[in-house]
């Protein structure tokens, strides 16, 4: 059964508190210096996606994808991406619609669920080069997405994406909707909401008459922001309605590919409902890995190569090493 109970991961001091460990490495992490290559891709609706490429020249690749208000250029992507050059796998980070620092061209962008970009991307990069084997990582957002879109896929999934690979992943985005109201959360909603309703006013400009702008400013919450911005310019009824339909927990039953998801039991951002265990005792592909510690996309420990821990965890992964 791949419920991994015994997890690698130990924090020293002072990373063994959460919101230290959450908050440090975003803050103070030198980013890892990589090559890149933009290419610019256009959809099948016309809208555009980034991604930044690092090659070495191989037939192996890396995919990914970045968390909430992101960007492929975000020290945990670079480190990842860095990682697997050093193993010789070519690396791409896939910047999600409106997040490459250009706006999209719609009024939908993306979101929590948006799993038919990566698809889309993923078939692209099939169609386009010579990939033999393809390794999917995600953080956060963009691991909710790698596995709704895993799920998704089932049997179906292209015979060279080997592996899916996860981190501090809000897989039931109805609860973490609810945990973020808490007070030990305060601050990562207030930062958030800052860079949300950024980007809504920039929306509203381009689409004066495509959401309530006043009714977005007002939000306090996910929920409220979500309701009145989110869901409505994406096709969702409501904030409930677009968190049932995307939140990854309802698809990983389905998943047919080696999948690791790493959440840490002390992530400020998580509800037990983000840890789906009975998946990972009845599906031999899906393996969780529950650290007592870690954070939010932390997961610091002392690295003379400069690596965080979850970049040697996804390698090892990848080379079949479970618990």
């Amino acid at each position: 059964m791949p419920v991994i109970e015994n997890s690698s991961y130990r924090a020293s001091f002072p990373y063994s508190n959460a919101h230290f460990n959450t908050i440090y490495p975003s803050l103070m992490r030198q980013i890892p210096v990589l090559s890149y290559v933009r290419e610019r891709v256009i959809t099948l609706d016309g809208d555009f996606l980034d991604l930044d490429w690092s090659k070495v020249g191989s037939n192996k690749l890396l995919i990914c994808v970045h968390g909430l208000e992101g960007n492929a250029r975000k020290h945990y992507v670079a480190g990842m991406m860095k990682r697997f050059n050093t193993e010789g796998y070519d690396a791409v980070g896939m910047n999600l619609r409106g997040c490459s620092g250009e706006d999209n061209r719609f009024l939908s962008g993306y979101h929590s669920g948006k799993s038919d970009d990566l698809d889309f991307i993923v078939q692209r990069i099939l169609n386009e080069n010579h990939y033999k084997q393809i390794v999917i990582v995600g953080f956060s957002i963009g691991g909710n997405i790698t596995l709704k879109y895993a799920g998704e896929q089932g049997q179906n999934i292209p015979k060279e994406v080997s592996h899916i690979i996860t981190f501090s992943v809000p897989c039931d985005l109805v609860g973490c909707g609810y945990v973020f109201e808490e007070s030990k959360n305060w601050f990562y909603l207030f930062q958030f909401l800052i860079t949300l309703k950024r980007k809504a006013r920039k929306k509203a400009k381009q689409f004066p008459r495509g959401f309530d702008l006043a009714r977005v400013l007002k939000a306090k919450t996910f929920f409220q922001f979500d309701d009145a911005f989110t869901a409505p310019i994406n096709g969702f009824v409501d904030a409930m309605d677009y968190y049932t339909k995307v939140g990854s927990i309802a698809y990983v039953n389905a998943i047919a590919v080696p999948t690791l998801l790493v959440n840490a039991l002390d992530d400020t951002f998580l509800t037990p409902s983000c840890f789906p265990l009975k998946t990972a005792q009845t599906n031999p592909f899906f393996h969780l890995e529950m650290p007592r510690q870690g954070g939010h996309l932390g997961f610091m420990k002392p690295d003379t190569e400069g690596y965080l821990w979850t970049e040697h965890r996804a390698w090892a992964f990848v080379n079949g090493v479970v618990d």
